[in-house]
């Protein structure tokens, strides 16, 4: 894999939001940046994917909607922790 220098622009908030981060993860934020943005990017080809199938699909009934609704809040959901989970501080 090659590496590229960039520069980019972004709010001072989301940086230090990012260098918090990637302090916490052990990582550059050059690393966290860069992995940060391969999931985006990931994340991107597959709703593009998922919109290119569903051109020759019918729009789901009410009941399938609701299915994938509650199945992608399941799956954004922040993780907890065991503790978080059990209702400690």
């Amino acid at each position: 894999m090659s590496l590229e220098r960039v520069t980019i622009t972004i709010p001072s908030e989301t940086l230090d939001a990012a260098k918090s981060a990637a302090e916490r993860e052990g990582l550059s934020v050059s690393a966290w940046l860069s992995r940060a943005a391969e999931h985006a990017a990931k994340i991107e080809a597959g709703l593009a994917a998922a919109e290119e199938a569903m051109v020759d699909l019918d729009p789901p009934t009410p009941d399938e909607q609701a299915w994938v609704d509650a199945v992608m809040a399941d799956a954004t959901r922040p993780e907890r922790s065991d503790e978080q989970a059990r209702g400690a501080a």
